[in-house]
């Protein structure tokens, strides 16, 4: 998808993308509502080609990066740093910041995606192991109220949680939280 802030440039961009061999899915002026044409048109890529991010296009771009997660690259005249940051922070994949070159496009464009990739693993191995690790503190917490109440030893209480996670086909990280926010309520 291009972004442009020039209709007429857009036009020529999406002419010369598909020319290139990429399918353009759609042309967004940067005044139109990004985030609703992104859920229609479902690029695989989105290309911003504008003289300088505005605050309202980094809130759509920030949007764009919460709810569709897709690559961003955008092609600038403005190197100031904090512009720059402001547009990384907003989840844009790569900041050309001395304007769009069609020489330099594939490889930036691998770049971006790239860049997106590995940063969209790294995510899902962060949302893992908090994962893990607020299952490994419900566990610790069930076993010492199953130590407490029924007066066993910490292994007889995780053998008591694993028989409950098996007996109920649940993950024992869920059966320890259902028994911690059970005992809560109960105490």
């Amino acid at each position: 998808m291009v972004v442009d802030e020039d209709a007429a440039r857009g036009r020529a961009l999406a002419n010369v993308l598909n020319d290139s061999g990429y399918k353009v899915v759609g042309l967004v002026l940067t005044g139109e509502y990004l985030p609703s044409v992104m859920a229609d048109a479902k690029p695989d890529v989105v290309l911003i080609d504008i003289s300088s991010p505005s605050r309202d296009t980094l809130e759509m771009v920030s949007s764009i990066h919460r709810d569709h997660k897709r690559p961003v690259v955008m092609f600038a005249s403005d190197d100031d740093e904090q512009t720059v940051q402001a547009a990384v922070e907003a989840g844009v994949s790569a900041y050309v910041a001395d304007g769009l070159s069609l020489a330099k496009f594939k490889p930036i464009f691998q770049v971006a995606i790239a860049h997106f990739q590995k940063h969209q693993s790294l995510e899902r191995e962060l949302s893992t192991a908090k994962s893990s690790l607020d299952e490994r503190k419900f566990i610790d917490r069930a076993k010492g109220l199953l130590m407490e109440k029924r007066k066993c030893s910490e292994s007889e209480a995780f053998s008591l949680l694993r028989k409950m996670a098996m007996d109920r086909k649940q993950r024992i990280g869920q059966v320890a939280q259902e028994l911690v926010e059970l005992l809560q309520i109960v105490n």
